[in-house]
């Protein structure tokens, strides 16, 4: 006869393995479940498709191969690009994908890779514009491209790109390129391709490639956001024009009126204006002429002109292009 205790065993084995198969049961619902989770109720979307960084690993050109490769994100950003970082976080910054390309016939020929994924257009086209170096070379197939002795820049959709060379190369040049049309062809972005601000600005004396974007605090003022600027060249003056469309005329007249007052604030001093339609709005900042008026949902002016003429001149054209844009 079974003794009890042989019985009470098998029992005990038979409840373990049912409660090992009820929680093996419970683990595979939880990741079915977790799989289909909606992480953008957090504000993080789920990869669609082929992930970005392996998307540029087969871009890279004849004759070279990827070195390393790196992923940041708005909490270490400040590791790759120290003393910049906030600049780009306050400007839409979500992923820094960078990578190391070096030549495989010269170890001394290499260059980097950034590719700075800005969420927008605009948010692309502003790091671009206010990070952009003087006297540079425009290149005519980039979008916002230009290069420098030994690197190069563009925008693609919303992603801003850099690359840094280890020296002056026509042949490290030749391969960045050839990245770069590898981007330009095989990186989807979104179709929206133009930024309509761009062309409300007048063309007369304009300089080309000038345009610039700051999101927030321009010209030192926390009030001025989605601030446009170009600059135009009278003789041997440079004048730089801006604007900022808004909701509406009333917050217009409430964003140029912010800004008036921050210059008197700041040591401006209101001057008498040779153009009546511009009086009131002209201030004597520091030796340089400063204009600020508003003009349907448009503020608009003139920042640290030399001459008031100019200043003047630029700013009548310019409130004269923002009318017939606003119809």
């Amino acid at each position: 006869m079974e003794s009890t205790s042989g019985r009470a065993k098998r029992l005990e084995s038979a409840i373990g393995i049912c409660l090992l198969a009820i929680l093996f049961l419970i683990a595979i619902a939880v990741l079915i479940k977790q799989s289909d989770y909606d992480m953008g109720r957090f504000g993080i979307e789920k990869a669609v498709g082929e992930p970005i960084s392996a998307k540029l690993r087969t871009l890279s050109p004849a004759g070279f191969e990827m070195l390393s490769e790196e992923v940041y994100l708005a909490d270490n950003l400040f590791e790759k690009i120290n003393g910049k970082a906030p600049l780009y976080i306050e400007s839409g910054f979500e992923k820094l994908f960078t990578q190391r390309l070096i030549s495989k016939d010269n170890e001394n020929l290499w260059m980097e890779l950034f590719v700075f994924d800005m969420a927008a257009l605009k948010n692309a086209f502003s790091i671009y514009s206010v990070q952009r170096r003087p006297n540079v070379e425009f290149l005519p197939d980039m979008q916002f491209g230009y290069r420098t002795t030994d690197s190069a820049y563009f925008v693609h959709g919303k992603y801003y790109i850099e690359f840094i060379a280890s020296s002056k190369s026509d042949e490290l040049f030749k391969a960045m390129m050839e990245v770069a049309h590898n981007i330009q062809t095989n990186l989807p972005v979104d179709k929206v391709t133009e930024i309509p601000e761009l062309t409300l600005f007048p063309k007369d004396n304009f300089i080309a490639g000038s345009p610039k974007l700051y999101l927030e605090s321009a010209f030192g003022f926390e009030g001025f956001t989605d601030i446009f600027t170009a600059q135009y060249k009278l003789g041997d003056e440079t004048i730089t024009a801006f604007f900022s469309k808004r909701t509406d005329s009333r917050n217009a007249q409430l964003a140029a009126k912010s800004y008036y007052n921050f210059l008197l604030e700041n040591g401006g001093e209101l001057k008498p204006a040779t153009n009546k339609s511009l009086e009131g709005k002209v201030v004597n900042f520091y030796d340089t002429t400063e204009i600020v008026s508003a003009a349907g949902p448009f503020v608009f002016g003139i920042h640290e002109a030399e001459s008031q003429q100019s200043a003047e001149k630029i700013a009548i054209t310019l409130i004269n292009k923002l009318s017939k844009g606003n119809k």
